[in-house]
């Protein structure tokens, strides 16, 4: 039993599109066809009612008074009666089951269209429409809802008052209104198909729907279990579509970052392995002079330092894969500039560096620590690729709804086939560079959602440009 609410869960949406889509088709087939039901009977009741009271006034105006006067004396007399049947006869249609008759508020019949009627019998039908025609005054009509006779047929009654008491009544068939009652299961007859086909029609649809989304949900199970080479769907439109094409981008997405960290791990194993070796070499040293009683200085030194590297490139790794998150703010773009310069002042005079500066934009909305980060590390390439002399220029200004800060340098420049992969983590060409420093640039440059680009001419000058929209602030 638990099966079953399970795939209830899991059928969620295709059930609710069936059960949707069929209570509206239902609903409207059956009520389109209870409509077109009422409609059809309404205008043959129409039409037979027209028709009924049309005759029953027609046969009023062809009576003679002095026959009505006859009939209120008594009984009436043979040439009463054929005057009667005669007016009745030219009147009424060869249809055996129609009738003309004149009666009495005792629902007495004076004279009827049939021979075999007779008369001064009451005529018990009438009294179910004594209130109707009771009511009418000299010379109105009216017409009765349909009903059924003793024979089972349906009928229509119409009574015209000639006298205050003599009516005139007319009985039509209305044998055709069984018909129009069938019409009532042939539209429940539709109605009831119109449902299965709805079910069907529903249930195609909603399948076209959620099959897409059954082979996406096993697409996101293979990447959940790191199957990264598996293909998404084909042929797929609309909204499907656009959802498939976002998480054929997450699987890219994820690959990348599984391969960047892939390498990662082996490039932090190969980075931590060298300085970890020239530890365990010195402490040895180190314990074997303190057996003859000595310790050398040198080698302690030494192990600071390459646990100082260490602690530098553990830093660098962290920083690149968990960067701080961005807390923008109006940074004062040369008060950073010139902070970053004090720490790199021994260095400028050093390699005699001339710096130009030209801030013509002051401020940035940008996270202060990061933009600091990004122009130390900036900055210190450029003072590395120089020569003695050489010049390093950092601009900044607004131009086309764009912010930009310029970095330029006369220094070697970088190899066209290199340039493209600078950013790349762990990609260097020091012989001691860790290759995170312009990737954590760059990552600290999209957390402030600003772009990061650089062109380079070697032997000539490198630029680097930090970008940064306008409407962004």
């Amino acid at each position: 039993m638990a099966v079953l609410p399970k795939h209830l869960s899991r059928s969620y949406y295709k059930l609710r599109i069936i059960v949707t889509f069929c209570v509206v088709t239902v609903v409207l087939v059956i009520l389109m066809s209870q409509i077109s039901y009422v409609f059809i009977r309404k205008i043959y009741l129409d039409q037979i009612g027209d028709q009924v009271m049309s005759s029953v006034k027609s046969i009023s105006k062809q009576i003679d008074a002095s026959y009505l006067n006859l009939l209120e004396l008594g009984m009436p007399t043979l040439s009463t009666s054929k005057y009667f049947a005669e007016i009745f006869n030219n009147n009424l249609s060869d249809d055996t089951t129609n009738a003309a008759f004149l009666f009495n508020a005792d629902f007495k019949v004076y004279v009827h269209s049939h021979t075999n009627f007779k008369s001064g019998r009451e005529y018990s039908q009438l009294m179910l429409f004594k209130e109707e025609f009771i009511k009418l005054k000299e010379g109105e009509s009216a017409v009765t809802l349909p009903f059924k006779g003793d024979d089972g047929d349906w009928y229509l009654l119409s009574f015209f008052r000639i006298r205050d008491n003599i009516w005139l009544g007319v009985r039509e068939s209305a044998y055709r209104l069984e018909r129009v009652e069938d019409f009532s299961k042939i539209f429940w007859l539709i109605g009831i198909s119109g449902t299965l086909l709805t079910i069907l029609t529903g249930w195609l649809l909603s399948r076209s729907i959620t099959q897409p989304l059954d082979k996406l949900v096993k697409f996101s199970n293979q990447i959940g279990k790191g199957d990264f080479s598996t293909s998404v769907l084909k042929n797929l439109r609309g909204e499907i579509k656009q959802l498939a094409g976002a998480m054929e981008k997450m699987r890219d997405d994820l690959s990348n970052n599984q391969k960047e960290k892939e390498n990662m791990l082996a490039q932090i194993a190969h980075e931590i392995r060298n300085p970890l070796g020239g530890i365990e070499l010195l402490t040895n040293l180190t314990k074997e002079d303190l057996a003859k009683g000595k310790v050398k200085e040198e080698y302690l030194n030494k192990i600071l330092s390459e646990i100082n590297s260490l602690k530098s490139l553990i830093s660098s790794y962290l920083n690149y894969s968990r960067p701080s998150p961005a807390a923008p703010s109006l940074t004062d773009i040369a008060e950073v500039v010139d902070e970053v310069k004090n720490i790199f002042q021994n260095e400028i005079k050093r390699k005699n560096a001339k710096l130009e500066l030209n801030m013509e934009l002051s401020k940035l909305w940008f996270d202060n620590s990061h933009l600091k980060q990004i122009v130390t590390n900036l900055f210190s390439n450029a003072l590395e690729a120089i020569e003695i002399n050489g010049k390093i220029k950092i601009h900044s200004f607004a131009k086309d709804n764009k912010n930009y800060i310029l970095f330029n340098d006369d220094g070697i420049g970088i190899a066209k086939e290199n340039i493209t992969r600078i950013f790349d983590p762990f990609y260097t060409t020091k012989k001691d560079g860790t290759g995170l420093g312009l990737a954590i640039c760059k990552k600290l440059c999209t957390e402030n959602k600003a772009r990061l680009e650089a062109e380079s001419s070697v032997g000539t000058e490198t630029a680097f440009r930090i970008i940064k929209e306008s409407n962004d602030e």
